[in-house]
């Protein structure tokens, strides 16, 4: 015991010494349409070669709300706020992310839900005035939007971006040359381009001549505005004409206004010198700040349903598409869980068909985020009963399922019972309405386990005393004896083992299949408790690799 407490007061010394710094970040604004962020992230040599990590991050779309009403959508279009985040270690840099999504019904795409008023982190976006934010990394006051991969810098915390680049789908682009359509009045549109106009121009390497093309748009049974233009094929100095489209184009834009794009992709690289070893998160925890914002509108007259926003993954993207991917600062792919969500338009009622769910789902106490079957659940249907009396059956409604809000942390600070929150049959919710099963009428419930992670002896505290079991047990394992116990209580979850497993395995979180605690584990336990007696700010997934 003396030893052990030896060695927590050296790595006390040793932590007031190696305070943590904060990384920089940086990216700049670039307008762009889908193929032109597809090229970009390739010229960038961005490809995936490998990972880095072994527990997937998460890239989620969380709506400010999930659900509308027959007598909203009846009434005009609806706009929810929505924000786009990565979650997961904050131990890894990063070099770039690529965000792809789209609104489908029955599995179709839909232009009922739509996306528009991309917010990204660049220095394009800013606030009319400055506003003031509460971080765990401090205060701080800026006019900027304050995006995951932003920092603070200097000890008045100076909020930064450091010019990220970002290339959004934000403002239509002509599908040629790339550049920025703008209104020209009632109808018309106009951009401008720069082009050869003869090989021999190229070869001779005479200016390029800069032209603006004007066009009529007409606009088609979709509201999508359709025009043409003739231009010089820069490969064969033909003369060529062009068909392009406008999404959901508005002929009464006013003349020199930029015209909206789909909004569904975003790409983020931390290109700049600042950010050669990679960017940080800002923050304790990813997701304390999203990666960018966008608003969700469900247009006026949209049919009752459950509108489904997905994520572009490897399966679904077509030959040549980028899909989502997060890397490394060293060009490496980190595994990642694309999290969707679901927007429910005019439902009446519903009962539960079928579900997936996991035996159990593990969370910590300093988890702040609502608990939804997202978490837990591959699957979760449904019959639907809509306002207008149709109905449908076999809906997938796991986007729609949380447990009425509540999150890992009130749980655990309001109902914690001798160091746990334990409830083997949670109930689940859709829009504040118990989930029943149709067959049943019972409650549709989920396993939900929340502790103090690096708490091995279960009395809401992580001191010297859990260093002390910790490395007590990993002698009894090392020696092969039976006697090597995590957990010794009174409860009778056969999950125990694991949970315990999950809390004290810091660099993994128990959840590999490889998991096992050893001296890396002792280590980290070692260095948490030291950096929080010398008043660090410090966070469990800042050792997850």
């Amino acid at each position: 015991m003396k030893k052990m407490i030896s060695l927590v007061s050296a790595a006390v010394m040793t932590a007031s010494l190696l305070l943590p710094q904060t990384l920089a970040f940086s990216a700049a604004a670039q307008e762009d349409g889908d193929a032109l962020i597809d090229a970009a992230y390739s010229e960038n040599a961005l490809t995936a070669t490998g990972t880095e990590n072994t527990l997937p991050y998460q890239l989620r779309f969380v709506p400010e709300r999930n659900f509308v009403t027959a007598e909203e959508v009846a009434a005009g279009d609806v706009v929810i706020p929505a924000s786009v985040y990565i979650t997961g270690s904050t131990a890894n840099t990063f070099g770039s992310a690529m965000v792809k999504y789209n609104a489908y019904h029955n599995g179709e795409k839909t232009g009922d839900v739509y996306f528009k008023d991309i917010t990204t982190g660049d220095n394009a976006h800013k606030n009319s005035e400055k506003k003031t934010y509460n971080s765990s990394v401090g205060s701080f006051t800026t006019d900027q939007v304050p995006y995951c991969f932003g920092s603070l810098i200097g000890k008045n915390n100076t909020y930064t971006n450091n010019s990220p680049m970002f290339t959004a789908r934000e403002y239509a682009c002509d599908p040629i040359f790339g550049s920025t359509l703008y209104s020209a009045g009632s109808g018309k549109i106009t951009f401008s381009a720069s082009f050869y106009t003869s090989a021999e121009d190229r070869k001779n390497g005479k200016a390029k001549t800069t032209k603006d093309f004007p066009c009529d748009v007409t606009v088609d049974a979709d509201g999508n505005g359709v025009y043409s233009y003739e231009y010089i094929d820069q490969t064969t100095f033909q003369t060529v004409t062009k068909t392009a489209s406008i999404p959901r184009y508005n002929p009464d834009t006013p003349a020199g206004e930029r015209l909206p794009d789909t909004c569904s992709s975003v790409m983020w690289v931390a290109g700049t010198s600042q950010l050669k070893d990679g960017a940080s998160f800002l923050g304790n925890a990813s997701d304390e700040f999203p990666l960018f914002q966008v608003n969700v509108v469900i247009q006026q007259g949209t049919k009752p349903g459950v509108y489904d926003i997905k994520f572009l993954d490897r399966q679904s993207a077509a030959s040549g598409e980028t899909p989502c991917q997060l890397t490394s600062s060293r060009s490496k792919e980190f595994p990642t869980e694309l999290v969707g969500t679901s927007i429910a338009v005019g439902v009446d009622s519903l009962v539960v068909t079928d579900t997936e769910q996991d035996d159990v789902k593990f969370y910590t106490d300093d988890n702040t985020k609502a608990i939804r079957a997202t978490d837990f659940a591959a699957k979760i249907t449904a019959d639907v009963t809509y306002a207008d009396s149709t109905t449908e059956t076999g809906v997938d409604i796991t986007g729609l399922v949380d447990c009425y809000g509540a999150t890992p942390k009130t749980l655990y600070d309001k109902q914690a019972q001798d160091g746990f929150f334990i409830s083997e049959n949670m109930p689940l919710y859709c829009n504040g309405s118990l989930l029943k099963w149709k067959d049943t009428g019972n409650n549709v419930t989920q396993n939900i386990m929340v502790g103090k992670r690096g708490d091995i002896n279960h009395d809401s505290k992580v001191d010297s005393q859990d260093l002390f079991y910790l490395m007590y047990y990993i002698a009894l394992k090392g020696v092969g004896s039976d006697d090597a116990k995590l957990y010794d209580g009174k409860s009778t979850n056969p999950y125990m083992e694991s949970f315990l497993m999950y809390l004290m395995d810091f660099d993994t979180w128990g959840m590999t299949s490889d998991a096992a605690l050893n001296s890396t584990d002792m280590y980290y336990l070692m260095l948490y408790i030291a950096n929080k007696a010398v008043g660090n700010n410090v966070t469990w997934n800042a050792y997850v690799q």
